[in-house]
């Protein structure tokens, strides 16, 4: 079978044979696992109140790396509507070499909290990230709030984000995470601690009280390294067969 040829079309994103072969593993898992998990959480927990984002890893990237502040406002923060969500969830990658996509050594999970207005940063490797994560923290805290409008001398139109309402700006803090016991399985931590926050968020809308924080430290550990590889393949499949 051709490492190219397509398994599944999911949404935006594609899967092809040598997805499906690094997530068989053992390997460290790309953008478009990633992608797709998260495309499938959005549309499992948040397809009627659409109040949680989840950012593919390649926008995620792109804010760590854009220079070009208003760019990002009229690009990605104003279509994603980041002022609407109560929980936005970011990927942090530890890529360098910004002309090469599908590069990195680690994957760790950011994610603001508007009801807190702070950022937690769950690192499977604890130190390892901080780094690239702080380095995203700071491109992307000054647009949780909302966006006005405004016109240049020559007319051009320019969006420019208020601040969090009277809040500060938002902080970051490091999060107690689940450790890691391999060097390869990051990937899997950012994809099960992403699951146990939307499913929280999505009970907690049905009127369930919880911490999903706790809940984090209480269903994400090490035993995943053995099951969600398999089972994210059987999800694939049965996607396949829809």
């Amino acid at each position: 079978m051709d490492d190219r040829e397509i398994v599944l079309s999911y949404k935006d994103v594609v899967l092809r044979v040598s997805d499906l072969n690094i997530l068989k593993g053992p390997c460290y898992l790309n953008d478009q696992i990633i992608d797709f998990y998260f495309a499938y959480l959005s549309s499992s927990y948040n397809a009627d109140a659409n109040d949680i984002l989840l950012v593919p890893p390649s926008t995620s990237y792109w804010f760590a790396n854009c220079q070009d502040q208003q760019s990002l406002v009229n690009d990605f923060v104003e279509p994603l509507k980041f002022s609407s969500k109560k929980l936005i969830l970011f990927t942090v990658n530890d890529n360098e070499d910004f002309s090469a996509a599908e590069r990195g050594t680690h994957w760790s999970l950011l994610v603001y909290d508007r009801s807190q207005n702070y950022f937690l940063h769950f690192d499977s490797l604890p130190g390892m990230h901080r780094y690239h994560a702080l380095k995203l923290y700071k491109a992307v805290k000054g647009f949780m709030g909302t966006a006005s409008e405004s016109s240049s001398k020559d007319g051009a139109k320019t969006l420019k984000m208020k601040a969090v309402g009277s809040a500060a700006v938002p902080f970051f803090k490091e999060a107690k995470t689940p450790q890691q016991t391999n060097g390869f399985d990051c990937g899997l931590y950012v994809m099960a601690i992403a699951e146990v926050i939307c499913r929280w968020h999505s009970c907690e809308r049905n009127g369930n009280d919880g911490d999903w924080l706790s809940a984090v430290e209480r269903e994400v550990n090490a035993y995943l390294e053995t099951t969600m590889r398999g089972e994210v393949l059987k999800l694939i499949e049965d996607l396949r067969k829809q």
